[in-house]
């Protein structure tokens, strides 16, 4: 291995990576092109870019790094959460993966740049980063025993307390961690003290016959900025199967108030394995069963007086937010549920529905808390479709009545909705009549895994569903399903369709979502600043032709600009540009930068009199755009195709213009010859944009954790735009 300036240089034969000089419109100049199993050894050509990543290194302590996360406080502290299994951790399934691998816990570590301390601390040594705490503590734990292993060795054993994955925000010095797992000791949350376990488990038939017990939800909180942790508190008991945890919240940094809000979902009848039908629904809780409900929860945050810890963070009672639930007694043939004795559960016990709700995004803005999801239609199999469903209320008070359970209906209620996300901003941000939230979704007339196109709507001057333009039914909080199917909504703005072929004058944004039904868009991301509004998503003009290996997934970007009381949307472009077939872009990430320091820059202007440090005043220009990519195989190929690496990019003209992207990760992946491959990355950047931090997922096929498991780490680097002064 050489080290070329501060990047890995790998050598292209054997177990090689690009360098930093290997960017991706060049991939078959840098080993992309031919067959892949002969690339010759060439050396990648040497380009410039205004970006420069540091060196890479593995953040987390053990092998089973996993689905990091990272925040930065306002304070400049940068925090990272990951799953990662300790030392001797006892095996568990994982249901998902389809592996048997050790259990993780959830590790926090965090690191906050100092340039004036000697030597500077810049956070790209491991030595500058805190210890590890281990926020859940649970994977030595367990609370029911199951026949996890099925078939293959029956008879009841103790199931680890295993996590899925982490999931972090900030609100001022205020973090919430959040996670689901396998260990839920308290069966009763409402009574004083550790109840009796209520968590049932279920069967898999198709996975050897495993019971696998039901997961339950947890909390932890810092609010110093992630430096320390308060325990772990149990938010739901597993007798009904958690999955999908989100959080948000808001605080204020002169009263020293804030709020918190998170949500879930539980599926009475476990977790439902996918159809193989669309890439990640399986065992994502994107299958939803009948009865499955969004859960709600909020906390007041109170650090006005430091002397008064009891007010610092207090949470409500969890509340079913939906209303799927529509009584016991499951029908069926089949029972696999199962209790902590490994007793049939009996089916009256179990509870029903019509509808299944999941994948929810949760937000909020002042004290309003903002929920939009996914739910089947309920329609006893006449449409197996699903709606998109929009709630907002005040954050303390979730709603009570039949209409505001049901949520309303904004997706076309004739077509198949899914994956939805929002963005949001205060109205001081958004302008008299401004765009206050985007919210914007897959849509079509194909169930999973069809062809779709991204549609929008934009809440202008307001959050409610009655702001949303285009317009939707005033009558759309309905859970009925002849009501519903016959609101009449307008049509999402469709920012997709024929995407390489529109111009000024033919913008398809009126198009039908299968106007042009060959081509499919998924993968969508958005940053929302003021009057302008960038939406991006993965693209490919033929499916057919995409799994012929004759066309591939690029991520295309569109702006909405608004102003004057109007706005138009620009034409979409292709900005990551991959010529070479047998790769797609994966799990892209485009973000902006952070609102200005109150204390800092507290104008916003880095050459006003007052700020003391022009890198914490906001640059709402700089844009930034990572992904991974993933080898194009067939949709039929069982293990799908293989992650390869991640790249970055930025732009500090609002994305009129990107620099020249570089590889983020050293990791190049099976296509250049590299066992080591990266995905999954989150990235964050400081208030002048010139700088950024990243975490991702990194594998390497030639270590094995235990048989079939790769090694897998949480690997951070940081980096600089060069263009823009970075101490």
């Amino acid at each position: 291995m050489k080290v070329q300036g501060n990047r890995f240089w790998k050598t292209p034969w054997g177990k090689s990576a690009l360098g930093m000089g290997c960017v991706l419109p060049l991939l078959t100049a840098c080993g992309g092109g031919g067959d892949a199993a002969v690339v010759p050894p060439v050396v990648p050509p040497v380009t410039t870019s205004p970006l420069e990543v540091n060196t890479p290194f593995a953040l987390s302590d053990f092998d089973s790094g996993d689905k990091p996360k990272i925040q930065r406080a306002g304070d400049g502290t940068l925090v990272v959460a990951y799953g990662d299994a300790p030392d001797n951790a006892r095996l568990v399934y994982d249901v998902k993966a389809q592996v048997e691998r050790p259990a993780r816990d959830i590790f926090v570590k965090s690191c906050k740049p100092d340039p004036a301390a000697v030597p500077a601390k810049t956070c790209d040594l491991l030595t500058d980063w805190s210890t590890a705490t281990n926020v859940s503590q649970s994977s030595a734990q367990s609370s029911i025993n199951t026949e996890w292993r099925g078939t293959l060795a029956p008879g009841q054993l103790p199931f680890p307390g295993d996590i899925d994955k982490p999931n972090i925000k900030t609100s001022g010095p205020v973090m919430v961690l959040t996670w689901v797992s396998k260990y839920c000791p308290d069966g009763d949350l409402t009574t004083v003290g550790v109840q009796a376990p209520v968590q049932r488990a279920i069967r898999y038939l198709e996975r050897d016959s495993r019971i696998i017990p039901f997961s339950c939800t947890w909390v932890a909180r810092s609010i110093n900025n992630g430096v320390a942790w308060s325990p772990a508190v149990q938010l739901s008991t597993g007798e009904r199967d958690a999955i999908q945890d989100s959080s948000s919240g808001g605080f204020n940094t002169e009263t020293r108030l804030g709020q918190v809000n998170i949500s879930w979902q539980e599926d009475p009848q476990g977790l439902q394995l996918g159809e193989a039908d669309g890439p990640g629904d399986g065992a994502s809780g994107a299958n939803a069963g009948k009865g499955t409900d969004i859960w709600y929860t909020s906390a007041t945050v109170n650090l006005a007086v430091p002397a008064t810890p009891a007010d610092d963070f207090v949470l409500a009672t969890p509340v079913r937010l939906t209303d799927n639930s529509t009584g016991f007694g499951l029908s069926g043939s089949v029972n696999p549920i199962f209790d902590g004795a490994g007793v049939n559960v009996d089916p009256d016990l179990i509870e029903k529905g019509q509808a299944g709700a999941s994948r929810a995004n949760i937000g909020m803005v002042g004290g309003t808390a903002i929920v939009a999801y996914e739910e089947t239609k309920g329609s006893e199999g006449l449409d197996e479709g699903k709606f998109v469903r929009y709630h907002t209320f005040p954050f303390a008070t979730p709603p009570a009545t039949p209409e505001g359970k049901a949520g309303c209906v904004i997706s076309n209620p004739l077509k198949n909705a899914r994956r939805v996300r929002f963005l949001t901003q205060s109205p001081t941000d958004a302008g008299t009549g401004g765009i206050q939230i985007a919210i914007f979704w897959k849509e079509g007339i194909y169930d999973k895994g069809g062809p779709s196109d991204i549609v929008v709507r934009r809440g202008m001057g307001g959050l409610q569903a009655s702001s949303m333009v285009p317009s939707v039914d005033a009558a759309c909080a309905t859970s009925d399903y002849t009501t519903a199917i016959g609101l009449s909504n307008l049509p999402g703005e469709n920012i997709s369709s024929r995407a390489p072929s529109l111009t000024v004058a033919d913008n398809g944004l009126a198009d039908g979502t299968e106007t042009n039904f060959t081509e499919n868009a998924l993968a969508h991301r958005g940053v929302l600043r003021g009057g302008d509004l960038w939406i991006g998503y993965n693209y490919t003009p033929d499916l057919v032709r995409l799994w012929a290996q004759l066309d591939n997934y690029n991520f295309w970007l569109r702006k909405y600009s608004f102003a004057g009381g109007s706005g138009s949307w620009d034409l979409p472009k292709n900005v990551t540009n991959i010529t070479d077939k047998r790769i797609n872009v994966r799990e892209p990430r485009i973000f902006g930068t952070p609102k200005s320091s109150a204390t800092a820059c507290p104008t916003g202007l880095p050459g006003d009199p007052t700020t003391t440090d022009a890198t914490l005043c906001q640059n709402t220009n700089v844009i930034y755009l990572a992904w991974g990519t993933q080898e194009n195989v067939s949709p039929f190929v069982p293990e799908g195709g293989s992650d390869l690496g991640i790249y970055i990019t930025a732009s500090i003209d609002g994305a009129q213009s990107l620099a020249t992207p570089v590889r983020y990760s050293v990791a190049a992946g099976p296509l250049f010859q590299d066992d080591e491959s990266a995905y999954e990355s989150q990235v964050v950047t400081r208030p002048d944009g010139g700088r950024f931090y990243g975490v991702w997922n990194q594998a390497d096929a030639s270590v094995e954790v235990v048989p079939g498991v790769p090694r897998t780490v949480a690997e951070y680097a940081s980096g600089s735009i060069t263009s823009i002064v970075s101490p």
